[in-house]
């Protein structure tokens, strides 16, 4: 049985399963750029309005080939979370 106050609504657990992977998430996971990189380049973001890649280049942490590169998997990681979501509704429809 589980405790209503730690049960996540359906549309919770739907936004989770399709909300987008950012950049600075993807970057910060295979490693290319440490948590407190990320939250400096956001605090910067917040400031300027540049996107997350932007910033990395002007600071010279990346290159543009390992932002590309990077974006890639972002772009992967959004296919199978979509390929995902279509097998889930469909075994809900059997």
């Amino acid at each position: 049985m589980t405790d209503d106050k730690n049960a996540i609504s359906d549309e919770d657990k739907w936004n989770l399963l399709t909300r987008r992977e950012r950049l600075g998430e993807i970057l910060l996971k295979h490693g290319k750029i440490t948590l407190k990189q990320l939250g400096e380049l956001m605090q910067e973001q917040e400031k300027s309005g540049k996107h997350i890649g932007e910033l990395i280049l002007l600071k010279g942490i990346m290159t543009r080939e390992e932002i590309l590169e990077a974006l890639n998997w972002q772009n992967r990681s959004d296919l199978v979370s979509l390929e995902s979501v279509i097998e889930l509704k469909e075994k809900h429809k059997e």
